[in-house]
């Protein structure tokens, strides 16, 4: 076995040829197309294709004797590529010493690889020997495995983490869909308030009217140009006060009647507002299964079922459907709780 620093050594070299740019040995802009070293790149290339087929993992394979061979084929390659690189085309005999590099270099192929063709060859065995390729095989597939474990976890814990965000996130889209709802029973609400408010101030001035009128027709006998001469005149006179009367008390009924009816769909339509958003509330709050249904069909009945008016009067003996609903709704719960205990 080679020695660690023997195999730094051999690997550092070994892997600045491979990675050596070839293109760099040209030189046609600095020493002209005469001068030039382009004649140099193939056979150069050559070389470091050699170099390229020892894998520097394998080289732990090596002895210390033939990581020194390696390291000093490619240390005199690299020392030919430099000697290019540094090349001045002043100095004397430039143009000799130019045709003995690139001749070197033509030469040198297959003297390098008569040199290495036993490394090149253990490692073209090594990378194709069944038994290693199969521990690599199972180290690969049991890394995959693992990986798809981690990455199984992580979208479990990510599906889990997104349905209590959706589950959150509906529950957020419910409780403002139904304050949405809400809010038209409110602007209903404040709508008949302020329509409450106006015929409270029209039964006001009626009720006025009325209470004046009372107190002028005290004294309209005295006053001289309708002062009653006859029999005749006195009946015209009482006839023209209650039709008057008559008049102030049905516009005064009426603007009573108009206040009580807003007045009351203000609170009707504000305790729907109140049900649902309560509704929600009562909901989780239930613990027995179907009690929500119980819930939503009592808040269901509290909006929709037909509220009396100031103009019309309920039969208090009447059971309200809203009722009717709930009873129902338990006798059938009650029903299916019996049929089902009857079953098992």
């Amino acid at each position: 076995m080679a020695t660690q620093e023997t195999l730094e050594i051999t690997q550092s070299n070994l892997n600045r040829i491979q990675q050596f740019d070839v293109k760099t040995l040209s030189r046609e802009t600095e020493l002209g197309l005469q001068m030039s070293f382009k004649d140099a790149v193939a056979p150069a290339s050559e070389l470091i294709n050699i170099y390229k087929r020892i894998p520097l993992t394998v080289l732990e394979d090596f002895t210390d004797t033939q990581l020194n061979s390696i390291n000093q084929q490619a240390l005199a390659d690299f020392n030919t590529f430099s000697s290019i690189i540094d090349f001045d085309a002043t100095e004397d005999n430039a143009a000799n010493r130019r045709n003995n590099i690139i001749t070197g270099l033509r030469n040198r192929r297959d003297e390098l690889f008569n040199t290495l063709w036993q490394y090149i060859a253990y490692c073209v065995a090594r990378n194709t020997d069944t038994s290693i390729l199969e521990i690599e095989a199972r180290a690969t597939i049991q890394s995959i495995k693992d990986q798809s474990e981690q990455l199984t976890a992580q979208l479990n814990t990510a599906k889990t983490d997104a349905d209590s965000a959706l589950a959150a996130i509906r529950a957020v889209a419910a409780e403002q869909g139904v304050s949405q709802q809400a809010s038209y029973f409110k602007q209903e609400a404040e709508a008949q308030e302020v329509l409450a408010d106006k015929w409270l101030r029209h039964t006001y001035w009626f009720a006025l009217a009325v209470g004046s009128f009372a107190i002028f027709s005290l004294f309209l006998h005295k006053i001289d140009f309708i002062k009653p001469e006859s029999n005749a005149e006195i009946i015209q006179l009482m006839s023209s006060k209650f039709l008057i009367f008559a008049v102030l008390g049905y516009l005064l009924l009426m603007a009573a009647r108009n206040y009580t009816t807003h007045k009351h769909n203000a609170i009707v339509n504000k305790h729907r507002q109140n049900a649902l958003l309560t509704y929600q509330a009562l909901v989780t709050a239930s613990i027995n299964e179907g009690t929500e249904d119980i819930v939503l069909a009592h808040a269901a009945s509290c909006i929709f079922s037909p509220q009396e008016t100031g103009f019309s009067n309920s039969k208090g003996g009447d059971l309200p459907s809203g009722s009717k609903s709930v009873l129902e709704l338990m006798t059938k719960r009650v029903t299916t709780a019996a049929a089902t205990a009857t079953t098992h």
